[in-house]
């Protein structure tokens, strides 16, 4: 007798889509997102009770930038001019850690959001947008964490000494509340992590062709303006502070023509 195995007929039963994404279901895309969507939630949980757990470090790490302007006054001075932070409502403090823990898990989980949302669509991009979804998603976070940082060590500091010079010079003290400098901390930093995308969003208008390179530098000037009114805006009626603000932005802004103009 032959070896030779008879031919049998597949398997109807077999899910075609088995080790093809591109063949499942709608139920089973769905268990995939949620399984994807876990993974996130699970990384911000883990995030959101360790900060909680070492709220008083991560308390003073934020307050580093304020009581830097106090570090040269003895402890007696201290108590007199800056007794510390205060609240007028019984659950201002719970409520402005609370926020937070819940920032610092969002910026821990984002991550592992953009990784697993983008392995959840690969099967359905192209050769070319799976080659943009890497490097375009590793750009997001470096952009943002070195706005954060950028806001944390160099524009933060500042604004509060300008604040400070400022309340003094028209007489005025300052009492800071737990609402007040918490909002004010989030404000500046997640502005300016937000404020960092301006190159990747550039870059995707001129990709789809909304702009051009040389749009970009025909209108250079009236973006060079906005910029400056955003930074007298957004912080105080300091010349430092606003150009401390305005030059990154503006030098981010020439970044996004040249690479552009590569892309282009």
């Amino acid at each position: 007798m032959s070896d030779i195995e008879p031919y049998q007929e597949p398997d109807d039963d077999e899910p075609k889509w088995a080790g093809d994404p591109k063949h499942m279901g709608f139920l089973e895309h769905l268990e995939e997102l949620r399984w994807s969507l876990l993974k996130p939630i699970a990384a911000f949980m883990i995030a959101f009770v360790a900060s909680m757990i070492f709220i008083v470090d991560v308390k003073d790490i934020l307050l580093a930038p304020l009581y830097a302007n106090y570090s040269h006054l003895s402890e007696e001075e201290l108590l007199v001019v800056f007794p510390g932070l205060t609240t007028y409502n019984v659950t201002g403090v719970f409520m402005a850690m609370l926020l937070i823990g819940v920032i610092i898990g969002l910026m821990v989980a984002s991550p592992f959001f953009i990784y697993y949302l983008g392995r959840f669509l690969a099967p359905a991009l192209t050769v070319q947008e799976k080659k943009i979804l890497v490097p375009g998603s590793f750009s997001v976070l470096l952009l943002f964490l070195l706005g954060c940082s950028f806001g944390y060590y160099i524009l933060l500091p500042r604004t509060i000494t300008a604040v400070i010079w400022f309340n003094q010079l028209l007489g005025f003290q300052m009492l800071w509340t737990t609402s007040n400098y918490f909002g004010f901390l989030t404000f500046t930093i997640l502005g300016l992590g937000i404020a960092f995308q301006m190159p990747l969003a550039i870059i995707v208008l001129v990709t789809i062709g909304v702009v051009t390179p040389e749009q970009l530098r025909e209108y250079r000037r009236y973006i060079v303006l906005s910029i400056l009114i955003l930074a007298a805006i957004l912080t105080p009626p300091e010349p430092v502070t606003q150009l401390a603000l305005a030059g990154p932005l503006w030098i981010l802004y020439e970044l996004s023509i040249i690479v552009s103009v590569f892309l282009k």
